[in-house]
């Protein structure tokens, strides 16, 4: 067997598992731990959560690997169990009343123009995710409606194509653009209002500032 490593394909790095590799399993794990682990997290809103859903979601790999179908994409595979792992667990969790739902902090992301859909051009959400608010992506994304954070999560979190991200969310691939379309609009306008309220804020601080210290 080929020396396996970061760059083996995932078709190959299946292969391998369904053969017995663990060293193929590990790699793997590797490969997707931190982007499911960060979905995880924005949906759930714990980070205990997320690790629970992400162990579960490599468990049920394990289990049914068997059942993927190589001719898709196994990524999208992936991601299905994801967040079908992720409704499961919030469904528990709802049924226990001394365990509420916890939401994310805060605010924030964005993309204004619907161009991008069908662009190659570099995502200005990608911007978003490495600027200052990149720690309050996941709180707006808990204000849209789930299936449009679920959408943005797979478009953005991983990197699934919109035909992807319909077989994932067993909708069409119309249905798949318009969610990102409109999941999208809506974090811009919470965006602009976010980046509107802040600078008020801050020249009303200045004012203030300069009152304190009697400068005109």
């Amino acid at each position: 067997m080929p020396a396996l490593d970061s760059h083996t394909p995932d078709a190959a790095l299946v292969s391998a598992i369904l053969a017995g590799s663990k060293e193929a399993f590990v790699v793997l794990v590797e490969r997707y731990q931190q982007p499911l682990r960060a979905a995880a997290r924005g949906r759930l809103g714990r980070d205990d959560w997320a690790d629970d859903v992400v162990q579960e979601t490599f468990l049920c790999l394990l289990k049914w690997l068997s059942t993927y179908d190589s001719r898709f994409s196994f990524r999208t595979w992936l991601w299905t169990v994801l967040l079908n792992q992720c409704t499961r667990y919030a469904q528990k969790q709802s049924r226990q009343p001394a365990k509420m739902l916890a939401g994310p902090d805060a605010a924030g992301e964005r993309q204004s123009s619907a161009g991008y859909l069908t662009s190659g051009e570099a995502s200005p959400v990608d911007a978003l995710l490495d600027s200052e608010l990149r720690g309050n992506v996941h709180a707006l994304l808990a204000r849209l409606p789930q299936v449009q954070a679920d959408a943005l999560r797979l478009r953005f979190f991983a990197g699934l194509k919109f035909q992807e991200i319909a077989i994932a969310m067993d909708c069409s691939l119309t249905t798949a653009k318009t969610r990102v379309r409109l999941g999208l609009l809506q974090l811009s306008d919470w965006l602009r209002e976010s980046q509107a309220n802040s600078s008020l804020e801050a020249v009303q601080g200045d004012g203030r500032s300069r009152k304190a210290r009697g400068t005109p």
